[in-house]
């Protein structure tokens, strides 16, 4: 590489389908050294990075995963934007080997740009077990572009991939191929590029430009418009006009083109023996529109069972750790003011200690969510459930931002971004938070474990079924009076089962959980100390605190739904964060006795919980009627503030924010009152 390559940072743009090993790839190539954020402007997450390979410098963005660069959703947006406009030295297309056909598509579009490429045929490991062999000089030469094979999952083919791209960038890039295999469209291709021949059209290639009109790209037309005259414009519509559903002609003849590739590349193709058979066995059962249900709610049933098996040891030894701790706080501070002791043992130390009860749980549903996906079982899920979404007017895709809440109501909200339909997508946005998360599942299950015991399962029951019945009163609500107009069915592809890469889902896992550590142990923390002083003020006595006159000047609502001030103290602190309303509880009515009393709920289920200080001060100080108009008011309650926030950036509106927030604000007293006058006649 010369002198001015050497000085010069070089960009990658790493580009693909979903499911093909980007991630991968890229987490292994820059290491710790990566950068997340948002795209400008945009909410899709923006993730780069940077190393150094043969004493040279490499920048390396992760374009959003996407099928083609037709622009239909947000994702396709900002790759071709990238690409054509940032004009990265090296474009590198990754493709499953084991399903080529499908993977070469996005190849054929990035192939009508002037750049460099590099395809990196991924998964070989797993296209061998099927039996296929590639010719990858054959298919190299084909398409015109370096090809390299490589399993990212298992390190290999790495070194080879980085000396193509070192090669690639010092190469002068091949001319755009355009893929087409269409007669018809070939010569308005030829017409078109003749009309286009002298205009500048940077950054677009002419190549690109041409195609994309055939297909009725907008923005292809909204930027040739202004480089024609009437006269040539109307030439040019002629044209177009000539070819009735060019996308659909474009997209056929370069399938036809692909498959032709691919068939001459592939040396031979072998049975997958009995364990293909068994794959395919599963994904029938897995897939049918009956017995998936089925299916799937096993694995989901199996899954949580998972996760709570991942959090109980770490909450064992947390609930060990604990009262010896708080001893030692009482001893340590015992010479030094009331107030300094109080603060560290009813205060900070509770709500830090309720936190890590959380994060266990949570990491062991993200453990669990991250498997899923990763072995290409969670994108069934949305196909399995398709004709149940299309009951309240949305489809299967909306069923993954639904599944993702039950871990994070935010993850949620941000995955809202897989639905393609605006109406779709923001009616799904609205109920994505309607679901409880898994913070809200721990306060539930404290509280209802408490005060109905062995009937706990009949309150559950009772919840899910109003949640089904507000999703569905949500979504007819909206589309009747807000978001209408047409719904779109289902189109999505189900990616190739595969063996677990465990270095992926752990940098999945980690990320979350990070993310979990720095947002919510911080907070609760904080609203553990705002709880306590304003609890402690100004006298010490809580009943004469400034948290007491502040709770009581909202009992003309409160007490519709039979909450006491300091239930409905603890139901305000869900808005900052949900597991906050358990630190709220123990400084409340436990004060240093509570976090030994909730880690004695979660690891040891209803056993020995009478002889609890804070289970003792709730059972004694609340009635069943109230305990059960909390659950249901805690459960509908306005989602947490980092959810509402991600809320705006996704909507970039203070309108929809705001009545999202109101919405679920009214749904929860409704839901409080309603629970606390059926529990008055029940108890």
């Amino acid at each position: 590489m010369d002198t001015a390559q050497r000085t010069r940072r070089l960009t990658i743009a790493l580009a693909g389908q979903p499911n093909t090993g980007k991630s991968t790839v890229f987490n292994r190539l820059t290491g710790a050294r990566q950068h997340v954020g948002n795209w400008p402007g945009k909410t899709v997450e923006q993730k780069s990075g940077g190393f150094r390979y043969n004493g040279s410098d490499y920048n390396i963005v992760d374009l959003p995963g996407t099928y083609s660069l037709t622009a239909n959703s947000l994702e396709e947006t900002i790759a071709r934007d990238f690409l054509m406009k940032e004009e990265p030295d090296v474009v590198v297309v990754m493709a499953d080997a084991s399903q080529l056909e499908r993977s070469l598509y996005l190849l054929g579009e990035i192939r009508l740009l002037s750049v460099s490429v590099v395809l990196a045929l991924n998964m070989t490991d797993v296209a061998e077990r099927q039996g296929k062999q590639i010719d990858t000089s054959h298919l190299a030469a084909e398409l015109r572009v370096p090809v390299v094979s490589m399993t990212a999952s298992k390190g290999i083919g790495f070194d080879e991939l980085m000396d193509a791209i070192a090669e690639a960038a010092l190469s002068t890039p091949p001319p755009p191929d355009t893929f087409i295999d269409d007669t018809l469209c070939l010569e308005a291709y030829e017409r078109i590029s003749k009309l286009l021949a002298q205009k500048v059209l940077a950054p677009y290639s002419l190549q690109w430009l041409a195609v994309k009109l055939i297909e009725g790209d907008n923005e292809a037309r909204t930027l040739t418009r202004r480089l024609l005259s009437d006269n040539e414009w109307k030439q040019l519509v002629t044209i177009i006009e000539t070819i009735p559903d060019g996308a659909l002609r474009i997209a056929g003849g370069r399938y036809s083109r692909i498959q032709r590739v691919v068939s001459a590349s592939l040396k031979g193709i072998s049975p997958n023996g009995k364990k293909g058979l068994r794959k395919r066995g599963f994904d029938r059962a897995a897939t049918h529109p009956v017995w998936g249900k089925f299916v799937a709610l096993g694995i989901m049933v199996l899954a949580f069972a998972a996760a709570m098996m991942v959090a109980i040891p770490i909450m064992g030894v947390v609930q060990g750790a604990l009262p010896p701790l708080l001893s030692g706080l009482k001893a340590l501070f015992a010479p030094a003011p009331a107030w300094i002791g109080s603060l560290f043992v009813d205060g900070l130390v509770p709500g830090i200690g309720i936190a890590v009860m959380m994060l266990a749980y949570i990491f062991g549903v993200y453990l669990v969510f991250g498997i899923m996906e990763d072995v290409g079982y969670l994108a069934r899920l949305a196909y399995v459930f398709d004709s149940w979404m299309n009951k309240i007017g949305l489809h299967g895709k909306s069923f993954m931002p639904l599944m993702m809440s039950f871990g994070c109501n935010i993850a949620g909200v941000t995955g809202c971004r897989v639905v393609d339909s605006w109406q779709q997508r923001m009616t799904t946005l609205v109920m994505v938070s309607i679901v409880p998360c898994m913070a809200l599942w721990g306060v539930v299950s404290f509280m209802g474990t408490i005060f109905f015991g062995t009937n706990m399962p009949l309150v559950i029951f009772a919840l899910l079924a109003v949640m089904l019945l507000h999703l569905s009163g949500s979504s007819a609500l909206l589309r009747k009076f807000l978001l209408k107009g047409e719904h779109t069915g289902l189109i999505m592809e189900l990616p190739p089962y595969h063996r677990p890469n465990w270095r992926t889902i752990w940098s999945y896992v980690w990320s979350q959980v990070k993310g979990f550590v720095k947002r919510a142990v911080t907070l609760i923390a904080l609203i553990s100390l705002l709880v306590w002083a304003l609890s402690y003020q100004p006298d010490g006595n809580m009943e004469n605190s400034l948290l007491a006159s502040i709770g009581r000047f909202f009992d003309p609502v409160s007490s519709l739904m039979g909450l006491d001030w300091k239930l409905f103290i603890a139901l305000v602190a869900a808005v900052a964060a949900k597991e906050a309303s358990l630190s709220v509880l123990a400084v409340l009515y436990g004060i240093s006795g509570g976090v030994a009393s909730i880690t004695t709920l979660f690891v040891a289920g209803t056993g020995g919980y009478e002889q609890a200080a804070l289970v003792g001060s709730l059972a004694s100080s609340i009635s069943p009627a109230s305990a059960l108009a909390f659950i249901f008011a805690f459960f509908f309650s306005i989602p947490c503030i980092g959810t509402v926030a991600t809320i705006y950036s996704e909507t970039k509106s203070l309108r929809w924010t705001l009545g999202c927030s109101l919405y679920y604000t009214i749904s929860s007293f409704v839901a409080g009152f309603l629970a606390y006058h059926a529990g008055l006649l029940i108890f």
